[in-house]
C-alpha cells in the first residue's frame, strides 16, 4: 500500500514511482508472453483465438512498422495470459484506488509501448484523458509497468511536474511535436500556467523507472518519450483504469467503442467484458479462477 507522504506528492506533482512489484520470474513471465505476441506481429492472429484489440507501429503512417517504430498493442491482457492476470495486481489495483479515492474500479484498456532498440522512435508531448472521448468524467490515474529498465539512453518517458492541474492543453502540446531527441525533448516553449496554479513553471524531467517497478501518472500530466538510441530494447505496459463514476458518451470516437453497447450516459461497468471489474467497495477483486487456472497449466508445460 502507498502511504499518505506519497500520495501527497502524487497529487502535487501528478506522477509517482509506487516501487518494485515483481520479481525476476514474474518478469520473465510477462517479457516471455510481450515476445509470443510480436513475434505473431500484427497480422499473426487467427480469427479464433483470442487477440490484442490493436497492433500498430504508432510511427509508421499505415501502422505496418517504419523506420523508427513505437509498437503498440491495446488489451494485450485479451491475447496473454501473464498480462491477463497482470491487471487485477492487488498492489497495482490498490494503488489506483488510493490515488483515485475511488472503490470501484474498472480496466478501460491497456497498451504495450515498445521501442526496440537502436531505432525505436519517440511518443510525443501529450495528456491522456483528452485521447479518451468516450468516457467521462476521465479516466484519472494509470499504472505504468516498466519491463526493462527505462532511462534517459533508452527513451524513458518524461513528465512535467503539476501539469496535471493545469487543465486539457493537448492542442498547445500538439504544437511541440517537433520534440522528439533526448536532447531537445525538455525544450517546451510557449505556455505559462495560471497565476493560481500550485506550480507555474514548465519544467520537463525525465522520469526513469526499473525493471519491475510500476510508476503512476494521473491522465492529465504532460508526458512523453524520446527516441530510443540506445542498443537495449524499452519494453513497457500502461494500464489504464476507470472510476466506477465513469460514464459513455456517445459522441465521442475511440477504437474500445465497437465493444461498448450502451445508452449515451450508461455507467461504464455495465459494459460488458472487456472492461472488466478490478475493485469492489475498496478491496482489490483478486484474480479470476480461470486465469489461476491458466498460470498452473503454464507451470506443468514448464
Amino acid at each position: 500500500m502507498l502511504i499518505p507522504s506519497q500520495i501527497e506528492m502524487f497529487h502535487r506533482n501528478g506522477f509517482l514511482n509506487g516501487g518494485r512489484i515483481f520479481n525476476d520470474n514474474e518478469l520473465e513471465e510477462l517479457r516471455a508472453d510481450l515476445d509470443h505476441v510480436l513475434k505473431k506481429g500484427p497480422d499473426g492472429f487467427t480469427p479464433d483465438e483470442p487477440q490484442p484489440v490493436l497492433f500498430r507501429d504508432m510511427g509508421s503512417r499505415d501502422g505496418k512498422g517504419g523506420a523508427h517504430p513505437v509498437w503498440q498493442i491495446v488489451n494485450i491482457w485479451e491475447a496473454a495470459p501473464a498480462f491477463g492476470r497482470l491487471i487485477y495486481h492487488p498492489l497495482i489495483v490498490k494503488g489506483i484506488s488510493q490515488l483515485t479515492g475511488a472503490s470501484d474500479l474498472m480496466v478501460w484498456h491497456d497498451q504495450i509501448q515498445y521501442k526496440p532498440a537502436s531505432d525505436g522512435g519517440s511518443t510525443r508531448w501529450h495528456q491522456d484523458a483528452p485521447l479518451w472521448p468516450i468516457i467521462r468524467p476521465m479516466t484519472p490515474v494509470s499504472a505504468w509497468i516498466a519491463l526493462d529498465d527505462a532511462d534517459e539512453e533508452n527513451g524513458c518517458m518524461w513528465m512535467v511536474p503539476g501539469s496535471h492541474k493545469w487543465g486539457n492543453q493537448i492542442e498547445f502540446l500538439r504544437t511541440q511535436h517537433h520534440l522528439t531527441q533526448r536532447e531537445e525533448f525538455m525544450d517546451i516553449e510557449g505556455f505559462s500556467p495560471q497565476d493560481d496554479a500550485e506550480i507555474r513553471t514548465v519544467e520537463p524531467r525525465p522520469w526513469p523507472v526499473k525493471e519491475g517497478e510500476v510508476s503512476f501518472h494521473h491522465s492529465m500530466t504532460w508526458h512523453g518519450s524520446p527516441f530510443n538510441r540506445s542498443n537495449r530494447p524499452r519494453r513497457a505496459i500502461a494500464i489504464h483504469y476507470m472510476t466506477g463514476e465513469a460514464r459513455f458518451v456517445a459522441s465521442g470516437e475511440h477504437v474500445m467503442k465497437r465493444f461498448v453497447e450502451l445508452e449515451d450516459g450508461a455507467p461504464m461497468a455495465e459494459a460488458g467484458a472487456h472492461f472488466p471489474s478490478v475493485c469492489r467497495n475498496g478491496e482489490p477483486v483478486g484474480v479470476p479462477a480461470r486465469l489461476r487456472a491458466s498460470e498452473s497449466n503454464e507451470g506443468v508445460r514448464a
